[in-house]
């Protein structure tokens, strides 16, 4: 049993065979944004929390509709769905971070809810992009033990099979630092080919890798996680809608409905970057603010 908790009238059982949607804290708030526009666009609704709150920073707020006050880490989705989305609307508290980590990992993982595809969204620092990443703005992340298979993802696993089929693997041509994070010579984690390292070194994306680890790990008593992956996408901070819907329509696109829906942004996004009526004038926002 899991620190799962469902509004009324929303029974856990409706997680079986779905495919869940994590946004990892990451540079921009790129994932987090993906999830209020996939929130907003498909018409997801709160089914519950994960936690009791304790391992993000306090937050509540109304939401979309006044109807419900949300918490920090929420899940949405409807009841007999085949999609849920997490968001997660405060940051990770420092000292919280393996308890926040295993909380994740154990709702991911937990037989109660039987997830048969798990997707992961991160972002990354643009600085860390080499010349051929400029065309190719999103990126996968898939455990060795699946990518290095001849045969792939097994055909049940639509989203994850196109995940492969669709996107390039992660590389990073960082220059290495001449002493890695041990203070030992040649073990620096920064560079990272398919395969060479896993999780792989990833710049500006938060715990995503701490996840990736920990769904990675078979410790004695451990369930084997759900088939996942997860998908990159680079950016720099400062008004980051445009890198949302991009990822947003990658996600669709990875669920095959990308030509069924519409993106429509939540009404939250109001004044997301600055107001319509800034004193600055840049833009319609406070470009000396936000750039």
């Amino acid at each position: 049993m899991t620190d799962f908790h469902a509004v009324p009238g929303f029974t856990a059982s409706s997680f079986k065979n779905s495919t869940l949607i994590v946004p990892s804290v990451s540079l921009g708030n790129v994932p987090q944004l993906t999830s209020d526009l996939l929130i907003t666009s498909l018409g997801l609704k709160r089914v519950g929390y994960v936690g009791d709150g304790s391992t993000v920073a306090p937050f509540a707020g109304r939401g979309e509709d006044g109807e419900v006050v949300t918490g920090g880490l929420e899940v949405y989705g409807h009841e007999g769905g085949e999609l849920f989305v997490i968001q997660q609307r405060s940051p990770t508290l420092k000292t919280s971070k393996d308890e926040h980590v295993a909380l994740l990992s154990g709702f991911i993982r937990s037989a109660e809810y039987a997830f048969s595809s798990v997707l992961i969204l991160t972002s990354l620092d643009a600085a860390s992009q080499d010349d051929a990443q400029l065309l190719t703005p999103h990126q996968r992340i898939i455990p060795p033990a699946r990518s290095n298979s001849s045969a792939g993802f097994s055909s049940p696993i639509p989203i994850l099979q196109r995940l492969e089929q669709n996107l390039p693997p992660l590389r990073l041509n960082i220059e290495p630092s001449p002493f890695g994070s041990s203070g030992q010579p040649g073990q620096s984690p920064s560079t990272s080919t398919p395969g060479a390292l896993y999780p792989p070194f990833l710049p500006a994306a938060g715990l995503t890798r701490r996840l990736l680890a920990s769904l990675d790990s078979t410790e004695m008593g451990q369930l084997q996680a759900p088939p996942h992956g997860a998908v990159t996408a680079w950016c720099v901070e400062g008004d980051n809608r445009g890198d949302a819907i991009s990822l947003t329509q990658l996600v669709l696109s990875l669920l095959g409905i990308e030509n069924d829906v519409q993106l429509k942004e939540p009404t939250s996004w109001q004044g997301l970057f600055g107001t319509t009526q800034g004193w600055s004038g840049g833009m319609g926002q406070d470009s000396e603010l936000y750039g």
